[in-house]
């Protein structure tokens, strides 16, 4: 699929056209003329419906049919770059079970830079061009449009006359794009077909190809680095966990301007402590975080930014099983602190204190994590934010603006020494649970915050709320949605832009 910017539409044989059109019934400036009048009337005509929602209308093009896909864009003045690229994935959406080859795409740049608007056009095409149903047979039951061409049009584009080159947006729209696929395909795949040594497989193809340093610890070297914490979720389950460590050096020399740890259950019962059996099947989106941590570090280095970053994804199982970890056992940390293991279906967070500290051993000054980590986040934000806990203030501020650049909601959350005294064990440092249903998302990022040290700048990205959608969205299907993935490269622009 070929991507190319155009001030124009003169002179081309489309199969399609996506346009915005705003609450206020106008459509986006840049559509032709002559398609204006359609598009805003085939609006009219549907009535309001909701935001994204998409309706097409078959007109004539020369000798040949030409689909105009209408798009509900909202109010004019809340368009910014999540809702550009969530209007073009809802139209390309609108197209799925066609035969459109070549499409154009109205980019609205109203509010957002040419650049900005060209990569999340590009985005939006290419999340939509994934599907969930890996599975299914029926011939046309992953039907997706054959798309070849898809040019994204604004008459403030000026490539036609070679006064404006976007190559380097549309690159990294489809690098972006197709990063946050490969992280959704991961955690889309049953459990038994995405062990921890399948994980670790898919992560050398991907290293290969991105150009990254690959690096895969087996438990043995594990336990000799002392990861009792992280080894502790492993021993219910006969599949060897596997800790993957992904590096770029992007400026060279000594250490790692930013460090990714990714949440790697590829398939949590809850252990001992076992999970209703409603919903467990989902349980096999677990390792979304280590998804995203390795789709975000395969970025990072197809746009060779100019920083050292490491990207750690501990994976393993959490199964019951006669040789499992136990309600009430110690284990000691890579860090030293003991762990009171007081609810064994809170295994993230002691799968993230030893991918936290190795960090750190490892040099890393910044370190993110994100992870599926508890049910409490979608009970206090809903499906439409991610939860940002960290320490200094400053750098959860600057990740809450990669977010916002980037097109992703985040929302600070509080952490405080009250929640950290929480987590003391009276037998040990801390205990990974303290048996009480309030605060719980807080409580899983204090756990995870005794591991950080008091110099590094650290944030906490629980995506339990945002990983995974129930039902279909205009924009998206229902599965994994794989969030963060866009933040976490923008913040390494942005580290790389005051580091080089």
């Amino acid at each position: 699929m070929q991507f190319r910017t155009v001030s124009s539409l003169d002179g081309e044989q489309l199969d399609a056209v996506i346009v915005p059109v705003f609450k206020e019934g106008d459509a986006s400036a840049s559509t032709p003329a002559d398609l204006k009048e359609t598009a805003e009337w085939v609006a009219m005509e549907s009535g309001p419906g909701k935001l994204f929602s998409a309706n097409t209308h078959l007109t004539r093009n020369g000798d040949s049919g030409l689909r105009v896909v209408v798009v509900n864009a909202g109010k004019r003045e809340d368009f910014d770059v999540q809702r550009s690229w969530q209007v073009v994935a809802a139209g390309v959406k609108a197209l799925w079970q066609s035969t459109a080859k070549r499409i154009g795409v109205v980019t609205e740049t109203f509010k957002l830079d040419n650049d900005v608007a060209v990569a999340s056009g590009v985005e939006g095409v290419t999340y939509a061009m994934w599907r969930p149903e890996a599975y299914r047979t029926g011939p046309d039951e992953r039907k997706l449009p054959p798309l070849e061409e898809v040019l994204l049009l604004s008459t403030e584009f000026a490539a036609d006359d070679g006064n404006a080159d976007y190559s380097a947006a549309i690159s990294r729209g489809e690098a972006v794009g197709n990063a946050v696929n490969w992280a959704r395909v991961l955690s889309n795949e049953p459990a038994n077909l995405m062990t921890p040594t399948i994980v670790a497989e898919r992560a050398k193809e991907l290293a290969a190809d991105a150009g990254l340093q690959i690096e895969v610890l087996d438990e043995d070297t594990c336990r000799e680095m002392g990861m009792g914490s992280y080894l502790s979720v492993s021993k219910g389950s006969d599949e060897p966990a596997q800790f993957i460590v992904l590096r770029h050096h992007g400026r060279g020399g000594e250490g790692y301007d930013l460090g990714l740890v990714g949440k790697g259950i590829t398939f949590d019962s809850g252990g001992i402590s076992l999970k209703d059996p409603q919903d467990m099947h989902l349980m096999k989106y677990d390792m979304s975080g280590a998804a995203a941590i390795m789709a975000a570090a395969s970025v990072v280095s197809r746009l060779n930014l100019q920083l050292n970053l490491i990207a750690i994804a501990p994976c393993t199982e959490n199964l019951p099983g006669g040789h499992a970890t136990k309600p009430g056992d110690v284990v000691t940390s890579m860090s030293g602190k003991t762990v009171e293991v007081i609810n064994t279906d809170a295994e993230g967070r002691l799968v993230l204190i030893d991918g936290v500290t190795y960090a750190q051993r490892e040099g890393a000054t910044r370190v993110v994590d994100v992870a599926t980590l508890t049910g409490a986040i979608m009970i206090a934000l809903g499906r439409h934010y991610t939860g940002l806990f960290g320490r200094p203030e400053g750098f959860v501020d600057a990740v809450r603006r990669a977010g916002d650049e980037a097109g992703e909601r985040l929302w600070p959350m509080p952490l405080s020494d009250e929640y950290r005294d929480d987590v003391k064990s009276e037998i040990a440092d801390i205990r990974n649970s303290v048996g009480q249903r309030w605060g719980g998302a807080i409580i899983g990022a204090a756990f995870v915050d005794a591991a950080v040290e008091p110099e590094t700048e650290w944030a906490h990205l629980d995506i339990a709320s945002t990983g995974w959608y129930d039902e279909d969205r205009p924009f998206s299907p229902k599965g994994p949605q794989a969030p963060t993935v866009r933040t976490l490269v923008q913040l390494a622009a942005t580290i790389a832009s005051r580091t080089s």
